[in-house]
């Protein structure tokens, strides 16, 4: 299935929302290869990052996603490498979380 820039956007706001963080916290991008994106170029654990993707209806319809959310709402952009195929899946994850810093024995 397929989704609409608004699907889309919906679906990006509701994760953002579920997993309770700042704007800044997430970067999203677009890429021909949902999982390779991820798991290999952004080198996400599959289990222990948070990350969703999903099909936009064109690679067009994925960059006007992408566009509306970095510069209304400041994500952002993942550096990700183009290849021939068109980028038509938008990819959104958050940002790992900082260690604490441990005192000094």
């Amino acid at each position: 299935m397929n989704y609409s820039v608004q699907q889309i956007k919906f679906e990006c706001f509701s994760y953002i929302k579920e997993f309770g963080a700042k704007m800044e916290d997430w970067v999203i991008g677009a890429a021909s290869d949902p999982d390779r994106a991820l798991f290999d170029a952004c080198a996400l654990d599959r289990r222990d990052d948070i990350w969703m993707w999903k099909p936009a209806l064109s690679a067009a319809a994925a960059d006007a996603v992408i566009d509306f959310m970095t510069s209304r709402y400041r994500l952002s952009r993942a550096a990700l490498q183009a290849d021939s195929a068109p980028a038509r899946f938008v990819i959104l994850y958050r940002k790992r979380l900082k260690e604490p810093a441990h005192p000094s024995s």
